[in-house]
């Protein structure tokens, strides 16, 4: 798989002028930062540089997003998405040594209908893998500024344009994927996520799919590219994640509230399936910004 190889720290910024008549794109500014000083902070309602769009991905570390009453951390593998102006500020917080970002600001002229579908479908924090499309586009996009090399609104358009369809693109995906599951599976799904904690056999999650073991096994699968109880597993250990980041509660009750018998084997499955074991997970060690995991 083709990897963008990752560029040096740097901001850049583009006035091309346009004629308003066409439906270009216009790029106003993108860069690759790390920012180390709590005074890092920008505020939506003071900016003059609006009206623009913000997509910002987390390489390393974390920052804060707060956007009307609700704030959000956005670790490694998150992005936000923000309108400038608005309600929303963005900063690094006292909690994080350090935010380590790639960032694209756009104007809104031509965008708005495609924005609009892509808060509508990815949110305001989606998550994206470093090897995604999504990911591959904005470094590519960065590096292409890097080097010099949009020397024109249209270039600057295209790339944009490239960004776009890949963040509707994956988004839509992710939601349709489920969706699209069959009837029995969606059923068990739900089943499994309610009842994660308490399962003791794949015989009621097969029942309540109408199936039996044997098939229900073979369908849930094929279907979702992973084993019904990788996926019991997968639903434990966020949940764990959560109690571990938010509850005083020990391991030994962690594990079991999540469905285990044992402080130990649970211990054994956190740490194949997190990389370090629970204790340390939740003493922040090397691993300071996750507050929330998901499994593919």
């Amino acid at each position: 798989m083709h990897m963008v190889v990752q560029q040096p720290y740097g901001v850049y910024g583009y006035r091309f002028q346009d004629q308003p008549q066409l439906p270009v794109y216009q790029l106003f500014a993108t860069g690759y930062q790390e920012v180390t000083d709590t005074d890092y902070y920008w505020d939506g309602m003071k900016r003059i540089d609006g009206p623009l769009y913000l997509f910002q991905y987390t390489v390393s570390g974390f920052g804060h997003y707060r956007l009307g009453e609700q704030t959000y951390e956005i670790p490694p593998g998150t992005a936000f998405l923000a309108e400038i102006p608005g309600d929303h500020h963005y900063c690094l917080p006292r909690s994080s040594d350090h935010w380590t970002f790639y960032f694209v600001l756009f104007r809104q002229q031509h965008l708005q209908e495609l924005w609009t579908e892509l808060l509508q479908t990815a949110g305001v924090t989606p998550s994206f893998g470093q090897s995604s499309a999504v990911v591959r586009s904005l470094q590519g996009l960065y590096a292409e500024a890097h080097s010099n090399r949009i020397q024109n609104s249209f270039q600057a358009s295209s790339l944009i344009y490239r960004l776009m369809m890949d963040l509707l693109q994956s988004s839509t995906a992710q939601q349709q994927e489920k969706a699209n599951w069959p009837q029995q599976i969606k059923l068990a799904a739900a089943y499994m996520e309610a009842e994660f904690h308490r399962l003791q056999s794949l015989d009621d999650v097969a029942g309540a799919a109408g199936l039996s073991k044997y098939y229900f096994t073979r369908m849930f699968t094929q279907t979702t590219d992973i084993s019904p109880m990788d996926y019991v597993t997968k639903l434990r250990i966020e949940k764990a994640v959560q109690l571990l980041r938010y509850s005083s509660l020990p391991v030994e009750e962690i594990a079991y509230a999540v469905g285990y018998s044992s402080g130990s084997y649970f211990s054994k499955v956190f740490r194949s399936r997190v990389g370090f074991p629970p204790a340390d997970f939740r003493l922040a060690k090397a691993l300071p910004s996750i507050d929330r995991l998901q499994f593919d």
